[in-house]
């Protein structure tokens, strides 16, 4: 047995049970997010990243940066999570486009931890499972691998 190879993959094996851990984490909170309190917030400052080809120019419009302040029983919060997943081109767009800088947003808040609060509640409505998916496929090939590295000093 490869001792360097048998580390290596029991490595990427436990970032990968990381990954599932968090991701289930992640799917419990966006699902808890759609009965959370909301609340009119403000769009402090947002940005558009990551450069992509549309109508022959190179643009940032791949990803979005957003932070937003809100009040919740006259204490101020700021966040700075649009969705629970990742918004990409051209979803970046569109939600750059509803919220623009200084505008309004619905802020919808953990009543339990009012410091925790998301723009677009729920899970993502084409994908809602993706992060799960990812992590449990990363999980099982580096499962797998681990146990070939380390049945090959057997046979």
């Amino acid at each position: 047995m490869n001792v360097t190879y048998f580390l290596v993959s029991l490595g990427l094996f436990l970032f990968c049970i990381y990954m599932l851990r968090y991701a289930l984490g992640n799917y419990a909170r966006a699902k808890a997010s759609n009965n959370w309190a909301s609340i009119t917030g403000e769009i402090v400052r947002i940005e558009l990243w990551g450069k992509r080809k549309i109508d022959g120019k190179m643009v940032d419009s791949e990803h979005v940066r957003v932070v937003y302040k809100y009040c919740v029983n006259d204490e101020t919060f700021s966040g700075n999570k649009a969705a629970f997943y990742t918004l990409h081109y051209p979803e970046t767009l569109e939600f750059v486009k509803r919220y623009p800088q200084g505008s309004n947003v619905p802020v919808f808040y953990n009543p339990k931890a009012p410091e925790e609060s998301v723009i677009l509640p729920g899970l993502h409505p084409q994908k809602p499972n993706s992060e799960i998916w990812l992590a449990g496929i990363g999980v099982v090939i580096s499962l797998a691998v681990l146990v070939g590295i380390y049945t090959d000093r057997l046979i």
